[in-house]
């Protein structure tokens, strides 16, 4: 029992101590910071690219140029894409994108003033030990900016003794850059390929079958026409001799020459007949 109460005690005296100590500090060093704001420059920069791949937060596009690069895309930039809002994680391969960044940097002198209390325990050179209302010592570097008051009037660290209760005053001034910038990024999904299925060429018509044609029958043999047997000649016969009577000395002149050319007429037409049909076959 006694135990427990006595840690409580200690507990609650070191939490006083630091309350303490922590105000002792606040009340020996007090800072206060200002701003200067100068003319602000907007400039505006365009990047397009094709996206090749995405994998949560990561975006890799293809630059015009043809070389890769990689963009860690923040959870609240929004992808327009053909109209809509689309995240980093459903972006397709192949589409187009195009960001235009506007920045706006504005040039600030930032300005802090420092007041510090405390007793001198060891100066040397720049070097500065103080005594700090906690009874702490810390060191300081004094710079050529740095401003002692003792007993109210202005002095340099090369001025400064030990045991001396100084006020000093730290103002520090640097030029500060603040840029702000305002991304929006719009794209083109990748149109899908439409592939033409080109119909099959239309089978070749089959090629009319052709009869072969019925084999011309040979000629019926002609029968030779039987030769007729040659006709014999006639065969004159001699006529019987004449009776050997005398001739009269003289013709009557009743008779005339005229049936005997009839005579030989019809001898010569009959001979022609004869020999025509000899020629016939």
């Amino acid at each position: 029992m006694t135990t427990t109460t006595t840690r409580r005690i200690l507990t609650g005296f070191c939490t006083i101590s630091s309350v303490f100590g922590s105000l002792a500090i606040a009340a020996a060093q007090t800072s206060s910071a200002e701003k200067t704001q100068g003319s602000p420059t907007v400039t505006t920069t365009q990047l397009s690219g094709v996206v090749m791949y995405t994998e949560g937060n990561t975006l890799v596009a293809k630059m015009p140029g043809g070389d890769l690069r990689t963009f860690t895309v923040p959870d609240t930039l929004k992808f327009v894409i053909d109209g809509r809002e689309t995240p980093v994680q459903q972006l397709k391969p192949g589409t187009s994108l195009t960001a235009t960044m506007v920045t706006t940097t504005t040039p600030v002198m930032s300005r802090t003033v420092t007041n510090l209390t405390g007793k001198v325990w060891y100066v040397m050179g720049n070097t500065v030990i103080l005594t700090l209302p906690d009874g702490k010592n810390k060191m300081y570097k004094s710079e050529p900016h740095y401003k002692f008051m003792v007993n109210g009037r202005e002095a340099e660290v090369s001025d400064l003794r030990k045991g001396m209760t100084i006020s000093a005053q730290r103002i520090v001034e640097e030029p500060v850059t603040e840029v702000a910038s305002n991304t929006s990024v719009i794209g083109t999904a990748p149109k899908p390929r439409i592939v033409a299925v080109s119909a099959p060429p239309p089978a070749p018509a089959p090629a009319p079958v052709r009869a072969n044609p019925a084999p011309t029958p040979a000629p019926a043999p002609v029968a030779a026409a039987p030769v007729p047997a040659p006709t014999p000649a006639p065969v004159e016969q001699a006529a019987p001799p004449a009776s050997v009577d005398e001739a009269p000395a003289e013709l009557p002149k009743s008779g005339s020459p005229l049936p005997s050319v009839g005579i030989l007429g019809l001898l010569l037409t009959g001979a022609g007949l004869s020999l025509r049909a000899l020629r016939r076959p």
